[in-house]
């Protein structure tokens, strides 16, 4: 009897691991799919609007305004992928200096070659919180700063670390997370990796209270955003004087969600629809 139980839970043991052996193979020749199809495509990066921040003008537009309200000294984002968001916002910038890294050492390496005459981009192999702790030793004099947070990835959520790193070394700063729910919209998807790990307000807001975060959603519809529809959410320190020009951003509305005190709106927050599936060759 109990040679039966340990014969059965061997199997399953056995079984468990081959399917997570073949869920990780799967995700290593996605990679590698992207890469070669990417190189062959696009092996030089040329400013181009329909892969930037996932393809959504919307979200471009975003950008875009934050930057005019913000002086910001440099932009810092994890999770380069192949460097489309990246040399975008280099070069829409007047090419204000851009520090990325990559955990995947394919997606790194085309975003090297891709980006190799953009000067001003600098580019770290690497997990990501250790990429900003490295950061506040050799840039400690960069202030305000725009953070663009995409480093999330299947097993890999380091967003919560990410903004505990931030916090506690900025004073003066812009985040925007990619892929997070837009609370009063449910057109737009947001990353789910299962219980308590889903980019929601839900799971974060918490800690957007606890590090004394200010939240901020897009007011533009999903049904006039284009390329993925993923969400967003921007955040920014209580009481900074960047926290205080997102408040003119016609472009945002402060979630109630994720902050001590909101701006009053009529808009029934609604759950966003969840969307585990990303990172495609239109993706950042």
């Amino acid at each position: 009897m109990k040679r039966n139980a340990l014969r059965r839970f061997m199997r399953n043991i056995g079984r468990w691991i081959s399917i997570g052996y073949f869920r990780s193979l799967k995700r290593r020749i996605g990679a590698l799919e992207t890469v070669v199809e990417n190189l062959l495509a696009s092996p030089v990066y040329e400013l181009d609007s329909a892969h930037a921040f996932n393809g959504q003008t919307g979200r471009q537009r975003l950008f875009a305004e934050i930057t005019e309200r913000v002086t910001f000294e440099c932009i810092i984002e994890t999770g380069t992928f192949i460097g489309n968001t990246a040399g975008w916002m280099n070069q829409t910038t007047g090419r204000l200096p851009v520090y990325s890294c990559e955990i995947n050492r394919h997606f790194h390496l085309l975003a090297r070659k891709r980006l190799g005459d953009q000067k001003d981009v600098r580019l770290e192999l690497g997990d990501s919180v250790s990429f900003l702790n490295r950061l506040v030793v050799s840039r400690p004099w960069l202030q305000p700063v725009f953070f663009y947070l995409d480093a999330h990835w299947y097993e890999s959520l380091p967003l919560a670390a990410e903004l505990r790193v931030i916090a506690r070394h900025w004073q003066d700063f812009v985040v925007m997370v990619d892929d997070f729910e837009v609370p009063w919209d449910n057109g737009y998807g947001f990353d789910d990796y299962g219980f308590k790990r889903s980019l929601t307000f839900a799971c974060f807001g918490k800690l957007f209270r606890e590090l004394d975060l200010v939240a901020y959603s897009p007011t533009l519809p999903a049904s006039q955003e284009t390329g993925a529809r993923s969400g967003c959410v921007v955040l920014a320190n209580e009481g900074s004087s960047a926290a205080r020009q997102l408040e003119l951003v016609m472009l945002l509305r402060r979630s109630s969600k994720g902050t001590r005190r909101s701006r009053s709106h009529n808009s029934t927050e609604s759950e966003g629809a969840s969307r585990s599936q990303r990172r495609d060759t239109s993706a950042s």
